[in-house]
């Protein structure tokens, strides 16, 4: 049985530990894991493989035949697909590097096809050229920009997957897909693993929001038919804080001259005929000995509280 480690000591067996600095990169657990689940697919499929061969090659060549071409046939294909899955953490590794590997590449072809074709100064010249385009326009700086942080936000959502989320005993991961960038930040495509649902993301929003170096973080379902596709959404700005401006606004019309309304009297207290005056006690005032009459019928003079109904 092989031990479940995660620490960062150098194991000779191991090969890949922390020795004078180096990094883990893949573990040995996980490449035990897949060189087992490799071997049982390779001796499925060339079972299945080579049965179907060989039946399909009894119409066209003689049983005895058929047989070996069979096993050729499932040997084959068995040992391609083993191949790819007995090497997919290194698979794994490459894809996540893919992007800064591909730009690495691309720039080092393009200067050795500029050597061969051209001169050291027009090199130059050229590659100047991109960077000085680069770094003065104010689109294109926006843009590189945003590509760059698409770029980091994957390492950076690996790390903290890595960090806090429960991983199981052959120590898998989420597949972190391409990142593009949106007004608001950057948004990553990611496929989760069994044994991870939306939930779990949701409650570590905080967390990925900090080691992505973001405001905030934001989760959404990339498919209505598949829970295990999401959307991760890495917000660095607010897009709703300025002013939008609408095309409603170059209808209208501008010849059109102001006028200005007169401005009333404005009241500064109410005078109601038919509300009487009140006395200290809050009963109607008497006006000339006479209680006072509303609507031209005489007030109640047994019951004062009767004129407020």
């Amino acid at each position: 049985m092989f031990q479940r480690s995660f620490d960062m000591r150098y194991d000779d067996k191991r090969g890949f530990g922390r020795r004078d600095g180096c990094i883990t990169v893949i573990e040995n657990n996980v490449l035990y894991s897949y060189r087992r689940t490799a071997k049982i697919t390779f001796y499925v499929t060339l079972a299945i493989v080579g049965l179907f061969a060989a039946v399909i090659s009894t119409y066209y060549l003689p049983p005895i035949a058929a047989v070996p071409v069979g096993l050729v046939a499932g040997t084959i294909i068995g040992g391609l697909i083993a191949s790819v899955i007995a090497i997919w953490p290194v698979l794994r590794a490459i894809w996540w590097w893919l992007p800064e590997l591909s730009l690495v590449l691309s720039l080092i072809g393009i200067w050795a096809y500029l050597q061969d074709q051209t001169n050291p100064i027009i090199t130059g010249i050229v590659y100047a050229t991109i960077i000085t385009t680069v770094g003065l326009i104010p689109a294109v700086r926006h843009y590189t920009l945003a590509l760059l942080w698409c770029l980091i936000v994957r390492h950076r959502l690996r790390t903290c997957f890595n960090a806090f989320l429960p991983a199981d005993r052959h120590g898998h991961l989420p597949f972190i897909g391409l990142a593009k960038p949106i007004l608001a930040g950057e948004r990553v495509w990611v496929w989760l693993r069994p044994g991870l649902s939306l939930e779990q993301i949701e409650h570590r929003l905080d967390r990925i929001a900090v080691a992505c170096w973001a405001a905030s973080v934001t989760v959404t379902k990339a498919r209505t038919s598949n829970a295990a596709t999401i959307y991760l959404d890495i917000k660095r700005r607010d897009v709703q804080g300025g002013m939008a401006g609408s095309p409603l606004t170059d209808d209208l019309p501008t010849d059109i001259p102001a006028r200005s309304r007169p401005v009333d009297t404005v009241p500064t207290q109410l005078d109601l005929a038919d509300v009487p005056d009140l006395d200290n006690t809050g009963h109607p005032a008497k006006k000339n000995g006479r209680c006072p009459v509303a609507n031209g019928a005489p007030a109640n003079t047994v019951n004062p509280d009767l004129d407020w109904i």
